[in-house]
């Protein structure tokens, strides 16, 4: 590389997308080198531990190079692509993160692709409408991807204020543009692409308008892999390798630190829903699109017990040692995905009402499987729940969420034999509630009588008037 090209060159690199997150795997790349590429265009697509996410571009100018292949993990703050803009700078880099705000940068944040609109992202995944709430500066905020005002060369887009009150076109579902060279297919398709192994590029024109791929393509472009494999004898061994990439990858590897550091026991009780059920049919009576569901009461339920037990909301400090109990409720939700387990968070949740907190959790769910959450929404639960009653099992001991104290698990709902005033067996619509435990943080006791408590709101939701 010629000095004028060093002088022209800009090096854009991993961002830290939250939560401190360390590395991101390359999911697919969206430009190649040669491709000229305009300020916001996305790039790649990144996976951390949580989500997926489209890079966009923060200069305007020409690939040069891109660094790391599909399904490479790379550390952050390491390069991604080089970018030609043209336009000389003294460093010939531009960083993708910033330690901290530059004297003088303009503070207005520029929307970053997957933010929520009219806000903007910081480096550690959290909301930013304006000044830095935590500080009381108007300081310049550091954007995933972009680093501070000062860290952009020519060739970017300057002009963040102007970008603010026009945010770039809304990109449609629809097909990429061909001058791109990227296959036609809408954002669900790519996802479900990935998912089954199925390269875009490879298919050609799909069946849709216009040579749009759809999902019918990919599943049998899927089931022609599947089938070209067994062909191949890869079936006659009776072995299968499956690579272990992206978030089932860093679930593994947050399952073992888990085992490896938490000392748990946990414990179970069968609870009667029938009162639960019938609260939830006098909802739904007087208002038919309700969408408090059990779960979401139980939810409820839940919120209130974890204030009267507090240690089962908190998490053990080595250094110290301490437990440190939490105020808020942050309440996370195992959710299964076609890209592994993944846990969105509803935060502050003992300050929701029942169906604020069932819309949320709907909300979450969806988000949840289509790929669309942020990393902030998908990290800093302080309690975590896995209802694997939906998936149609009866119990199960569920794996503390590390660093947390305790999990809850819950079973199906279904008709069982049940014993009631003592001695009387009739039919009840009953589950089975499992605490998983940090033994360091609580003994056997308080467990049994958190989740005792819990159990009684349950049986008896009316008694929830005594706390108002």
């Amino acid at each position: 590389m010629t000095d004028a090209e060093d002088r022209t060159v800009r090096e854009f690199l991993v961002p830290d997308l939250g939560e401190g997150l360390l590395d991101a795997t390359v999911v697919a790349w969206l430009v190649a080198p040669g491709d000229a590429v305009t300020v916001n265009q996305p790039l790649c697509v990144l996976e951390t531990a949580k989500a997926e996410v489209e890079i966009p571009s923060p200069y305007a100018g020409t690939v040069v190079e891109r660094r790391g292949e599909p399904g490479q993990t790379l550390p952050v703050g390491t390069p991604l692509i080089l970018v030609d803009t043209g336009a000389p700078t003294a460093t010939g880099r531009a960083p993708g993160i910033a330690a901290g705000p530059v004297p003088g940068a303009d503070p207005d944040p520029v929307e970053v692709a997957g933010a929520v609109p009219g806000t903007a992202v910081d480096a550690q995944g959290a909301d930013r409408t304006g000044a830095d709430d935590r500080t009381g500066a108007d300081s310049g905020p550091v954007l995933v991807g972009y680093g501070t005002g000062a860290g952009v060369g020519a060739g970017a887009d300057t002009g963040r204020r102007a970008v603010r009150r026009r945010p770039a076109p809304r990109r449609t579902p629809s097909a990429a543009p061909t001058d791109t060279g990227r296959p036609r297919a809408k954002p669900p398709v790519r996802h479900l692409a990935r998912t089954l192994g199925v390269d875009l590029a490879a298919l050609g024109a799909g069946s849709g308008p216009e040579g749009t791929i759809t999902r019918a393509d990919v599943h049998a472009a899927a089931a022609s892999l599947t089938a070209g494999a067994a062909g191949d004898g890869g079936s006659a061994s009776g072995t299968r390798s499956i690579p272990v990439r992206g978030i089932r990858a860093r679930t593994a590897a947050h399952m073992e630190r888990a085992r490896r550091e938490i000392p748990d026991a946990h414990c179970s009780l069968t609870v009667d829903f029938s009162r639960l059920l019938a609260l939830r049919d006098r909802l739904r009576s007087r208002d038919a699109g309700s969408a408090a569901t059990p779960f979401a009461l139980l939810l409820r339920l839940l919120t209130l017990t974890l204030r009267e037990h507090p240690r089962l909301n908190a998490t053990y400090v080595q250094d110290g040692p301490e437990v440190r109990t939490y105020d808020a409720v942050h309440l996370g939700i195992g959710t299964a995905t076609p890209r592994g387990l993944v846990v969105p968070v509803v935060r502050d949740a003992q300050d929701l009402s029942t169906v604020r907190l069932a819309r949320e959790l709907a909300r979450l769910a969806d988000g949840a499987r289509t790929g669309a959450l942020t990393p902030r929404e998908l990290t800093g639960s302080t309690f975590t729940v896995s209802n694997f009653g939906a998936l149609g099992l009866d119990e199960g001991v569920p794996v503390v969420n590390h660093p947390e104290a305790a999990i809850l698990g819950v079973g199906s709902i279904r008709p069982r034999p049940h014993v009631v005033d003592g001695d009387r067996l009739v039919v009840r619509p009953t589950a089975k509630l499992t605490c998983a435990f940090d033994h360091r943080v609580c003994d056997g006791a308080e467990a049994a009588a958190f989740l005792t408590a819990l159990g009684a709101l349950v049986e008896d939701p009316d008694t929830l008037l005594l706390s108002l």
